[in-house]
């Protein structure tokens, strides 16, 4: 599709925009929640909106407060050695190594793949000692792990497996919601991802037998009154609850105007030189939080500075959580290679505003300007 030269003047186009619910929907389920006297506690709102999510992750699903308590419980949930190595990828937000460290583990680092800003399995396998006793996966920036591979090397070394699916609300994996893999998938419901109720989390499980550990987990490990599990209190308020409730029944028509900004994005930037748009694996759907390009550097940087000029914030935030600067700055990428991709991958990773406020003129605007910055960065380096 061809690009006009110049624009109109338009609304600003934020990075990110929360899923908000109508208001009288909202207020009606909050007077109900006041007419209960119960705000918290796993009451009526908080089970209703667990029940709706279960039908839809298909699946045993445990709400909490937030992702990074849910990666918490999840991690505690394997009953794992305390010292343990735990193998995740440096390319993630840093709830994923905050979460391993704060339930007494050690991360380990593995590389990403050629291709696919995830853990490599094959990396993840030279990473594995005596000492490991669980994987993390992230499914980072709309992209799902290779988590056929993954989960054949935990059952191959008897390791729990754990994925990160907070970037990854709404995809499918050979036609199975990807919440469905691994022995515990968590999901993020903080205002910034596709359904949220502004702070919360869940816990995605195999069986009714560690749905009910986690509810009693999240509970401060208490059963009829009395303490017989670790615990913690990691519970969703009801009006936490109710934000989620109120907000599902936007989530469809949410996705749906997603889907076709990010067909729009794909038509408008298909061939420019130098940008390559990430793409899901083979057998996966793509997410509806993020579009994401990989771009050299310095266009990169020209693409962030030239779009805020005009009113359009995109993310370009994506740094490692091991290195220099960093908490884990002496801990090293285990790769296959004779370097590891995941510092070359992270600084060029730029990511499009994606929600349903995103008009095609906008779309057409930061399209025209990655091709500019791309073109010129071409220029400048002939």
């Amino acid at each position: 599709m061809s690009l006009p030269e110049k624009f109109p003047p338009l609304f600003p186009a934020v990075f990110g925009r929360p899923l908000l619910p109508q208001r009288e929907v909202l207020i009606g389920l909050i007077d109900e929640i006041l007419d209960s006297n119960q705000l918290s506690n796993c009451g009526s709102m908080h089970n209703r909106l667990e029940d709706e999510l279960t039908r839809l992750m298909g699946k045993h699903l445990c709400l909490t407060s937030s992702g990074t308590m849910a990666l918490m419980m999840a991690l505690r949930l394997g009953n794992l050695r305390k010292g343990g190595e735990v193998i995740t990828s440096p390319l993630s937000f840093a709830a994923s190594a905050q979460a391993i460290e704060w339930c007494g583990f050690k991360p380990v680092f593995a590389d990403v793949e050629c291709g696919f800003p995830t853990l490599d399995p094959a990396a993840v396998e030279k990473a594995i000692t005596p000492n490991t006793v669980a994987i993390l996966g992230v499914h980072f920036m709309g992209i799902a792990c290779d988590t056929s591979a993954l989960e054949r090397l935990a059952s191959q070394h008897k390791l729990w497996l754990v994925f990160d699916g907070a970037q990854t609300p709404d995809i499918k994996q050979a036609g199975q919601h990807l919440a469905q893999r691994g022995d515990a998938t968590i999901l993020s419901l903080h205002a910034t991802k596709l359904l949220n109720t502004a702070e919360g989390g869940a816990v995605v499980v195999r069986s009714a037998e560690d749905k009910e550990r986690l509810v009693r987990m999240r509970n401060f490990g208490l059963y009829e009154g009395q303490m017989v599990d670790i615990g913690i209190n990691g519970k969703l308020s009801e009006i936490h609850s109710a934000m989620g409730l109120a907000s599902l029944p936007l989530l469809e028509p949410e996705i749906s105007a997603r889907h076709r900004l990010r067909e729009t994005y794909q038509r408008m930037l298909a061939g420019i030189p130098g940008v390559t748009i990430l793409k899901p694996r083979p057998d996966s759907s793509a997410s509806h939080l993020y579009f994401a390009l990989s771009m050299p550097k310095s266009a990169r940087q020209a693409v962030v500075a030239s779009a805020a000029e005009k009113g359009f914030a995109l993310r370009d935030s994506f740094s490692l959580l091991c290195g220099p600067n960093t908490l884990f700055e002496n801990e090293n990428i285990v790769c296959t290679g004779a370097a590891a991709l995941a510092p070359e991958v992270a600084p060029s990773l730029l990511a499009l505003p994606m929600h349903s406020k995103i008009s095609d003129a906008s779309a057409a605007q930061i399209a025209l300007i990655i091709k500019n910055c791309a073109v010129n960065h071409l220029e400048g380096n002939a």
